[in-house]
This record gives C-alpha cells, structure tokens and sequence, in this order.
C-alpha cells in the first residue's frame, strides 16, 4: 500500500486538471499554484478525469492498486478520497469529479464534438486552439496499464481528427494551422501515408513548394529503412509543366505489395496541385 503523503496549502474548491501532456492542478479563484499532491492524489484524479463515465469503486481499486487484494486497494482509495474532499464526489457508486473541477480533455472533447457536428459553422479562431488541445497525447508523464490504454485511445482519436482538420484548414486557406495539424499527425506517425499527403497539400496550397519535395524525400527515406514501398509520388502533386523542373530529377516510386503499420498502398494517387492551390480529380 502507497502511502498518503502530506500536501502543503488547502485544496481548492474551483480547479482545472490538467492531463493532456501531464498532469497538473490549478486553482482557478486565482492562487498562484495548486497544493503539492501525493502520487496517490494525482493518480485517483487523473482516472477520474480520463474516464468517459463515472466508474465504480472496484474498478478504480483494481486499475490504480492491480497488486493489491481487494479489500486493501479499496481501503487505500477511501483513503485517498478523503484526502482529496470536495474534488472527487461519490453518489451511490459512481465516483467522479466534482463539478467545479474543469478538465482540459472535457474541453477538448467537447470542441471536437461541436466542431465534427458542424465543421464549416466553427470560428477560425476555434479551430486553432482544437489543433493545439489535440496536439498532446495524454498523461504523458504516466506509464501504468490504465495510463497508456486511455492514452492509446485518444491518440487514435486526436490523429484521425488532425488528418480531418488539415483537409479543412488546406481548403479554406488557413494554411499555417493546416500545416501544423498535418505535422502533428506525421510526426506521431512517420509511415502514415495520407497524413503525408495531407501535409505535402498544404504545403503546396501555401507555396511551399521545396517544403512539399522535403515531406514527399523524407517519406520515401523513412519507408526504404523499414523496406517499405509507398503508393505516392510525387508527380500526383504537379501538373505536368516546365515550370516544375525539380520533377526531373526526383525517382519514381511505385506501389509495392507491401503494408505496414498506418501505411496504406490502395488506389493510384488521386489529387493534383497547381501553384498555390488545392484541386481534386
């Protein structure tokens, strides 16, 4: 059993968590920071507030205490709740956070809803502040099996989002969030074939067009040190023109058979891009 440790100051009654990236508890009647919790605290709280439902009392004793028998993870855990007072509320057998306890993925989530409802009735400025609350993975700093399976699931979630909104972004001629969505997405995921087409658009709808060849060489590179061949190339970007030069010198690729992980190797190359803008055959 974990020992509950003491914190310094009160708790506050009005807070937000923080767990994308890692965790982080703020008072939000303007403290200057949030107490000091045991590891015990932040670990209760942040299963609370990942969780897409209230969860029981045995479930949160067998994710956080797993080594533990029963009935001694359940007493740790009241233990734990007590220490936290009005941040964690129980009715019945639903523990959850308390409702003055604001939580950024809520936010976020929330954001993404409303925004996949209606994605041309958001305002720009919302869809810059959803590319950055979708640009962390979640709880970062955690490594329990709870921990990395609710980080797992948001971060199929976050990428499939990004990858839309960089389309969306490319389209309306937002070009720097465009571009950086598309980069979150092949950053977490280099062999992903269509967020790299998504950025290599983007780019090009900016005029970016030495930044487009670098995505399209560091694909093929990334692709050849896992014995990959990808279905894209680069020519599917260009019309054929002189005014594209750098075109010559670039070596075909061609599909291969073989697909790994995020890779897809499916219909020939469907898009083409003139200067400075986006169309679709």
């Amino acid at each position: 059993m974990s020992a509950i440790q003491p914190r310094s100051g009160a708790l506050p009654r009005r807070a937000t968590l923080r767990v994308l990236a890692t965790f982080e508890l703020r008072d939000e009647l303007g403290a200057d920071s949030a107490p000091l919790l045991a590891a015990d605290e932040r670990r209760l709280l942040a299963a609370l507030a990942v969780g897409s439902r209230p969860r029981t009392a045995r479930e949160l004793a067998g994710m956080l205490w797993p080594t533990l028998t029963l009935d001694l993870a359940l007493g740790t855990l009241d233990g734990v709740r007590d220490s936290l007072g009005d941040l964690v509320t129980v009715t019945g057998p639903a523990w959850r956070l308390a409702d003055e306890v604001r939580v950024d993925l809520a936010d976020a989530l929330e954001r993404l809803r409303s925004w996949q409802r209606d994605p041309h009735g958001v305002a720009p400025s919302t869809l810059d502040e959803l590319v950055e609350l979708l640009s962390q993975d979640l709880l970062a700093d955690m490594g329990e099996p709870w921990a990395n399976q609710e980080r797992e699931g948001f971060r199929r979630v976050r990428l499939h989002a990004l990858e839309a909104l960089c389309t969306q972004l490319t389209a309306t001629g937002r070009h720097s969030a465009a571009i950086r969505a598309g980069a979150l997405v092949v950053a977490a995921e280099p062999l992903r074939e269509n967020a790299r087409r998504n950025l290599i658009e983007a780019h090009l709808a900016a005029g970016n067009v030495s930044e487009a060849v670098q995505q399209y060489e560091a694909f093929v590179e990334t692709c050849a040190r896992v014995g990959l061949t990808p279905n894209l190339e680069l020519t599917a970007f260009f019309p054929p023109s002189p005014a594209w030069p750098v075109l010559h010198v670039r070596r075909p690729i061609h599909a291969g058979a073989a697909v790994g992980r995020g890779l897809r190797l499916d219909a020939a190359p469907r898009r083409a891009v003139g200067a400075g803008a986006v169309t679709r055959g």
